[in-house]
């Protein structure tokens, strides 16, 4: 090394800990106390660059430099280091003639000349005599300035380097010498002289630990000339993906990375391109090759055999297809971790991974392809022969090994196996992302069985997961598929599976081609086990003819338990509790009941999902209780069903929607439908547009409603089954918030024509509830009807009886009935959904005053507050005029009012709380007149007003009611 740095060093980042350490030990050595630090690192870690920080410190700083190396070629050449540091020094200094040094010429003459007596030939010195003539060399030296003598590679120097270094880092702490060396950690002599220097307290050690990504993105940015916050957090992640860390990968990556366009300089900094794929570098290659080597043939050989395996690997996989004893598996193993090229893999002690990912690429480009393959056959045999049920992740990590040995079917047809049963404990993301790679393998094979399997297990995810659009761009692989080899029956199932994408996406004219489809190829001498699974779709499509479908949904049912077909007979059972549930909802709890207890039975977590959110819309119709659909939402979320998730979603929203919270309900929709038109969900997307529809709705908004029916026309036609919920839960609504009954009945007259035509997935559409309510206050229907309708299915439903209990109330008070009326009215306040409370009571309160019974003035203060704070003016209006003809004086409206709530119900005007303010604090009438420049005679007035509204026994009842309120 030169006497003078004439180039610039690399920036040394992650550093700075260790390089203080050596600054301090310099400063130590400058001022006579000298010490031993040992930088203990795998190759590229950045070892020799803290030893050139340090000789550039310490020549910066005056000291006397010596630095030596050892070679890294060939067998080691004995005291080759402390050779060539001894040399430098005397190349750059005249011999030293120093008196304490006379008694060790001849040792030193062993490793310089110059201290060699002319014609003697030289003559090996014993470790401590050659140890202390090279520590007092040193001393001399670095008198008065100090000395730093640098070692490198020591896990390459022979025995008697290692003595004299041991003898020097035992005794140097006398002097100001520091001795600083470098090893690579791992079996060898150099590293057992490093750990017993260091327990016993004469060296220090310095290991180099992996950089973290600030490190790496400061690396980064010094290769490529820019400042750190230019460097995108993609390409960081990349660095430290590959690198693990290490400088020396990093620092190539970038550059290879560069070379190959994968990463380009802009005018904002870099950017990765990722569809250009980087080679690893030759230096990096060099340098996995030359630490695989130095394992041994047995060691270089399990490592690729790993590489071929994978970044993780099972080692008793690798003994198995290697054929080594456990003895010696453990031995190569411990010598590959300690070398640092791999590390426990996980909790499992029998997994291992790759420290980067580099290194494992790069030992794969140590093989021949033939070599991989046949790594990789003998490795598949020996899962095989150590998993033969290959249980849990063994089935698709064989396929991997499969796949990589050349055997395509065999991989296919393992992981149809592993998606197979992933699906089947419902873990929908692990069995769609398998069987996909299944079918990219399958897709162009001559197998016909084989493809019929896999497309039939991939669509199955596929309708699962919820993705219908994925799904039915497969359709024109049927064209391939019709092969002799191919049963019919699988084939038929095929058809099935298409035909329920298609009823996911809304297709039901191809749903139904499907289906034709699936009985042709069975044929009419089908037996009814082959057949159940066509007739359970067939009665989801048949909805609008319930006799029909009820017939297809008992005899799939019937077969299904017959055959032992769980999954088919809790599909039927949907049908039925689907069909039941427009007209009885106990009867279609019980369906949702048996189709759980079937789901629980053959453990189908899919099915048990599916029945357990069916009773959960169950409850929240009849009860509005919506805690068992949060529940359901979750463990949909976590399975990855994803029209369970957005159905249940979008129940949810409409809950939020109808008690008022619009916003949330809106954001709900929002999030959901975006993923539910990316994965072709065509009901969740109009379930999604009734929510928004119901929102204008209920908050006045026609145009909205509008734009929203136009919408649902677009995305299902004319016929679709929500348009008659749009017209009773919306329309109608609107209608009634205008002050436009007639309206509002025509809509509901609407709604009902489009729920004989298409009937709505729930009885809903106001017949049950509004309608009969508005008819009841018109004098069209009876307590027949009344009872008739409360005591059906769909009158219980919480939202239709909220109005039928209005309903019976009216005709109770017609009766004279008058607790019993006030008793439903009570009943109906306490209900969740706050625009139907209020809506109800505007319309039954002038009924309740002429036949005198109820509250009907204080419901028609609450339902004005309500409406003036929901932005609906009209109604708001209509309650103030009939409390006006109710003989009550109603106080002006401001756009801002001070008055709070609790007191505006009592009626409250706004000079009243001003009074009764400064009530608060026993005001008299003079003191409150002169305040607020009124006669004392009219404060008068307006306590007794206020003593009248609040309730209150006199004036100072009325003053501490004031105190407490300001409270």
């Amino acid at each position: 090394m030169p006497e003078e740095d004439n180039f610039p060093l690399p920036v040394l980042v992650g550093r700075d800990r260790e390089r203080d350490i050596l600054y301090e030990g310099l400063s130590q050595a400058r001022h006579g106390h000298g010490g031993c630090v040992i930088v203990v690192g795998g190759d590229g870690t950045g070892k020799s660059r803290l030893v050139r920080e340090a000789v550039r410190r310490a020549r910066h700083g005056g000291m006397s430099v010596l630095l030596g190396r050892t070679g890294s070629t060939g067998p080691a050449v004995r005291l080759r280091p402390l050779t060539e540091a001894l040399a430098h020094l005397f190349r750059t200094e005249p011999i030293l003639e120093h008196p304490s040094l006379r008694p060790y010429r001849s040792a030193l003459g062993g490793l310089i000349p110059e201290y060699r007596s002319p014609g003697a030939p030289p003559v090996p010195a014993s470790p401590v005599l050659l140890g202390e003539a090279v520590l007092r060399l040193l001393s001399v030296t670095g008198a008065d300035r100090g000395c730093l003598l640098a070692l490198e590679d020591l896990h390459d120097a022979d025995p008697g380097t290692l003595a004299v270094v041991e003898y020097l880092a035992d005794n140097v702490a006398g002097q100001g010498t520091l001795l600083l060396a470098t090893v690579r950690q791992g079996p060898g002599s150099a590293w057992d002289l490093a750990q017993a220097l260091s327990r016993r307290c004469s060296g220090t050690l310095l290991p180099l630990h992996p950089l973290d990504p600030p490190a790496v993105r400061l690396l980064a940015a010094s290769r490529l000339g820019l400042a750190p916050e230019h460097v995108p957090e993609p390409v960081v992640d990349r660095l430290c993906r590959d690198s693990a860390g290490n400088p020396f990968l990093a620092g190539e990556l970038v550059r290879a990375m560069l070379d190959s366009g994968t990463l380009v300089l802009d005018p904002s900094g870099c950017r990765l391109v990722d569809e250009v794929r980087t080679e690893v570098p030759s230096a990096v290659r060099h340098t996995v090759a030359g630490q695989a080597t130095r394992l041994g043939p047995a060691g270089r050989q399990l490592l690729t055999a790993a590489a071929v395996i994978g970044e993780r690997f099972p080692v008793s996989v690798l003994g198995q297809a290697l054929r080594l004893d456990r003895d010696d598996l453990l031995r190569h193993v411990r010598a590959a971790v300690t070398a640092g090229l791999i590390a426990p893999g996980g909790d499992d002690h029998d997994w291992y991974a790759f420290r980067n990912p580099t290194t494992a690429v790069a030992l794969l480009g140590l093989l021949t392809p033939a070599d991989q393959a046949a790594l990789a056959q003998r490795s598949a045999e020996a899962v095989h022969e150590l998993h033969p049920d290959l249980p849990g992740e063994w089935c698709a990590f064989a396929a991997r090994l499969a796949g990589r040995a050349g055997d395509v079917p065999e991989a296919a047809r393992l992981l149809v196996l592993a998606g197979r049963r992933a699906l089947n404990a419902g873990r929908l993301w692990a069995a769609t992302e398998t069987l996909e790679r299944a079918w990219e393998l399958a897709e162009t094979s001559l197998d016909g069985p084989l493809r019929v399997d896999v497309l039939h297990e991939l669509l199955c995810a596929l309708v699962e997961s919820g993705d219908a659009g994925r799904g039915l761009r497969l359709l024109d692989s049927l064209d391939d598929l019709c092969h002799p080899a191919v049963p019919p029956e699988r084939l038929a199932a095929v058809h099935v599976q298409f035909a329920r994408l298609a009823c996911l996406a809304g297709r039901r004219a191809d749903a139904v081609v499907q289906l034709e489809a699936a009985r042709a190829v069975l044929g009419p001498d089908a037996h009814g086990r082959q057949t159940a699974h066509v007739d359970a779709v067939a009665a989801h499509l048949a909805v609008d003819t319930p006799e029909q479908a009820a017939r297809l949904a008992d005899r799939a049912v019937d077969e299904a338990e017959r055959a032992g077909l769980p999954a088919v007979a809790c599909l039927g059972w949907q049908a039925r509790g689907v069909l039941a549930s427009r007209r009885e909802t106990d009867e279609a709890q019980a369906c949702f009941f048996r189709m759980r207890q079937l789901a629980d039975r053959h453990h189908l977590p899919l099915w048990r999902a599916r029945a357990t959110a069916l009773l959960a819309e169950q409850r929240w119709l009849l009860t509005g209780d919506a805690d068992a659909l949060v529940r359901s939402a979750e463990r949909t979320r976590r399975i990855g069903a994803q029209t369970l998730r957005h159905t249940v979603g979008s129940l949810l929203a409409w809950d939020q929607a109808l008690r008022g919270r619009y916003a949330e309900a809106e954001r709900l929709v929002t999030e959901s439908a975006a993923e539910a038109q990316r994965l072709g969900l065509h009901d969740a997307v109009a379930r999604s547009i009734l929510v928004r529809a119901i929102c204008a709705g209920h908050q006045g908004r026609r145009r909205e409603v509008d734009e929203a029916l136009a919408e649902l026309r677009h995305a299902g036609g004319t016929g679709s089954p929500y348009a008659a919920l749009v017209h009773g839960m919306a329309y109608a609504v609107c209608a009634l918030l205008e002050e436009d009954p007639d309206r509002a009945r025509d809509e509901l007259a609407r709604a009902a024509r489009c729920d004989s035509q298409r009937a709505a997935p729930y009885p809903l559409a106001g017949e049950h509830g509004l309608g009969l309510l508005l008819d009841v206050l018109r004098g069209e229907a009876d307590w027949r009807r009344c009872r008739e309708v409360g005591e059906s299915g769909p009158g219980r439903l919480r939202w239709n009886r909220q109005f039928g209990l209005l309903a019976e109330a009216v005709l109770l008070g017609r009766q004279g009935r008058r607790e019993q009326a006030e008793a439903a009215v009570t009943a109906v306040r306490r209900g969740p959904h706050p625009v139907a409370v209020h809506l109800g009571l505007r319309l039954v309160a002038e009924a309740a005053r002429t036949d005198r019974w109820g509250e009907p003035v204080d419901w028609l203060r609450q339902a004005e507050e309500y409406f003036r704070q929901a932005g609906l003016p009209t109604p708001a209006r209509a309650c103030r005029a009939e409390l006006r003809r109710s003989g009550v004086v109603v106080p002006h409206r401001r756009d801002t009012s001070r008055v709070p709530p609790p007191l505006r119900l009592k009626g409250v005007t706004e000079r009243e709380y001003e009074v009764l303010e400064l009530m608060a604090d026993w005001s008299d009438n003079r003191s409150i007149a002169s305040e607020l420049f009124i006669s004392p005679r009219t404060v008068e007035k307006h306590v007794a007003s206020l003593i009248a509204k609040t309730e209150q026994a006199n004036r100072a009842a009325l003053s501490r009611y004031a105190a407490r309120f300001r409270q």
